[in-house]
């Protein structure tokens, strides 16, 4: 009975009215909606791809300008790794060296002396710039001449021994130990002489005027040796031999006569020892302060 009176109950209690409504006219109104809203939404896409293109654009124009500056250091380094490499060495005052040069040539340097040349002898020759004195071994290669350029002078070697002396201003020394060089102008082609062994040729770098004659090996290449070789010698020769020797500045004071010559030989001596020895036989004082000498005739 309960269950039929609770139906009873439900039956008539008031339901919500139906809400009917017109497919037709929605659909129009969703339709009218989307055609009112579509132009906003194209303006959104539009203004998008305008800033997308524009922030390319700054892309690419950026990768461009990086590109290029690292292009031209690229450049620069290469420019800058083919770039010739000179070697220099320079031996001080009362230094001397053995330089060993890439070809296997030896370099014997005096002291006040320099020698140039490019770190592998790249080329079609081995050149040498030199600026004092030095005596070569030259390592034999017929198909690349060896060169000394001294002032304006060549001295082409293919496999020799041979000494150059540039220390005198007005002339340049070429003395030939054994093999054979050929001696040139470097701004002419033609051959100033061909020495053999036992042969030197002196040449007045400024006249072009030179002269061939014989020499004392021990007068050329004593230096090499350790020796201190004076022939003839005057007493600015002296001076300047010493000072080159010890490193040392040499003043003299006093009248000093013009035939004062001296022929000796030093080897391995003290300055102190030459110049005692010096002081008997010509009769003049000395006094060696520091890096000083004085000599009082």
């Amino acid at each position: 009975m309960e269950l039929i009176e609770n139906i009873q109950k439900t039956w008539r209690e008031d339901t919500a009215e139906p809400i009917l409504v017109n497919v037709d006219a929605k659909a129009n109104e969703i339709w009218t909606s989307a055609m009112m809203e579509q132009p906003k939404q194209a303006w959104r896409w539009d203004l998008f791809f305008r800033y997308a293109a524009a922030i390319l654009f700054l892309a690419g124009s950026l990768f461009w300008v990086l590109s290029t500056a690292d292009f031209g250091e690229s450049e620069q380094i290469d420019t800058l790794s083919i770039a010739p490499t000179f070697i220099l060495r320079e031996n001080i005052p009362g230094q001397k060296t053995k330089v060993f040069l890439p070809d296997g040539s030896i370099a014997y340097l005096n002291s006040s002396s320099s020698l140039k040349y490019l770190e592998n002898f790249e080329g079609l020759e081995r050149r040498v710039v030199l600026i004092g004195e030095a005596y070569f071994e030259v390592s034999k290669d017929e198909k690349k001449p060896f060169i000394v350029e001294s002032k304006n002078i060549e001295t082409v070697a293919l496999g020799t021994a041979f000494n150059v002396n540039t220390f005198n201003l007005n002339e340049i020394r070429i003395s030939l130990i054994e093999g054979k060089v050929g001696i040139n102008h470097t701004e002419s082609t033609d051959k100033l002489a061909t020495l053999n062994p036992g042969k030197e040729l002196l040449i007045n770098p400024t006249t072009q005027q030179f002269l061939e004659q014989s020499f004392e090996i021990e007068d050329v290449i004593g230096w090499k040796l350790g020796k201190l070789v004076f022939n003839h010698a005057s007493l600015e020769e002296v001076s300047r031999r010493l000072e080159r020797w010890y490193g040392v500045k040499i003043t003299v004071k006093g009248s000093v006569s013009a035939a004062w010559k001296i022929s000796t030989v030093y080897e391995n001596q003290s300055l102190k020892n030459v110049l005692t020895d010096l002081q008997y036989s010509k009769k003049f004082a000395y006094e060696i302060k520091d890096s000083n000498v004085t000599i009082t005739f």
